[in-house]
């Protein structure tokens, strides 16, 4: 029987699923990946489990959260670097193949169920022309699927870090901001995980606000970015309700550049942890408005299908799917 290896590679974490060729799950785990000074490290300890290092491995696919050049890849978030041929020769597997993570997205999308996405905009489906994907997580992916003969081919970009055009005052005084701390200032700067505390803090200094105690400490305690959107979901602080509407408008802001650059009459697809986990909050407006705000070009983007996709899994399943059709 032979086995596939299917990864998705982020920079919070890692996941890693083994399964036979009839689609049969081994063994499937998530790793802390800053936990793990290389992939190698991270690879090395999923083939140890007792269950399958006996197995042997014919193809595999690594998605990875950066640029793929060739059979080389870099994490942008992490300080990992894969090579695809030295891992095959290390880890004795057959063929792999290293693709871009949101690449893996886009392939994914055509396995997700009526389940697995969740409709923001209904829009005006047109067959036949272009899909986009955008998410936002540890850091901003975007990929491009263009149709071929029936099917899609993606196009994996790093779209994600184009500079940020504010579209408000609070907005300008927020670029003012980041740009005294970092230079340039990249859409991935304020839409992402750390971007949401950015974002919380400059509002925190603008509004000159008083913080909740609590609410502080679940930073210093967990993870950051996750308080404060159980914090704004809780509509327990004011001031974490205002930093993740302003986050959510800002997605929703760079989704439309995204669709206008694109023209996804097919759909674009949000991914990513983030938006699932606070969905809710995707559903009030904020985003689709942001979205739509494209002045002349407004009545175009409300035509074009905005799916939310809430399987945390979908770059694990266009993994596998590359892997399968991957030759030996």
């Amino acid at each position: 029987m032979a086995y596939i290896l299917a990864v998705d590679i982020g920079g919070t974490k890692t996941l890693f699923q083994l399964s036979s060729d009839n689609n049969d799950i081994v063994l499937e785990l998530s790793f802390a990946s800053a936990g793990y000074a290389s992939f190698d490290d991270a690879l090395s300890a999923f083939l140890s489990h007792e269950k399958i290092k006996l197995i042997s491995i014919a193809r595999a696919c690594f998605a990875v959260a950066g640029p793929v050049l060739g059979r080389d890849a870099y994490v942008t978030n992490l300080p990992w670097q894969l090579n695809a041929d030295d891992l095959a020769e290390k880890f004795n597997i057959g063929h792999v193949q290293l693709c871009n993570d949101f690449e893996a997205v886009g392939y994914g999308i055509d396995y997700l169920t009526e389940e697995d996405i969740v409709s923001l905009q209904q829009g005006q489906a047109v067959q036949g022309t272009p899909r986009a994907v955008i998410g936002a997580g540890t850091g901003l992916g975007q990929a491009l699927l263009i149709p071929v003969n029936g099917d899609w081919r993606v196009l994996p970009t790093e779209g994600g870090h184009v500079d940020f055009a504010p579209t408000s005052k609070v907005q300008i005084l927020l670029l003012e901001h980041m740009m005294e701390r970092f230079g340039q200032v990249s859409y991935e700067r304020l839409v992402s995980g750390i971007g949401l505390v950015s974002i919380y803090e400059f509002l925190r200094a603008y509004r000159q606000h008083d913080e909740d105690p609590a609410l502080r400490q679940a930073m210093i305690e967990h993870d950051a970015s996750a308080a404060i959107s159980a914090y704004a979901l809780n509509h327990t602080d004011s001031l974490a309700s205002e930093a993740l509407e302003l986050f959510i408008t800002i997605y929703g802001s760079q989704a439309g550049n995204l669709a206008l650059s694109v023209l996804p009459r097919a759909g674009l697809y949000i991914a990513g942890g983030i938006a699932a986990k606070n969905l809710q909050r995707f559903q009030t407006g904020a985003f689709i408005n942001a979205f739509n705000a494209k002045g002349k070009m407004a009545e175009l983007a409300q035509t074009i299908p905005v799916r939310l996709i809430v399987q945390p899994k979908v770059g694990l399943i266009g993994a596998r799917h590359l892997a399968q059709q991957s030759a030996v």
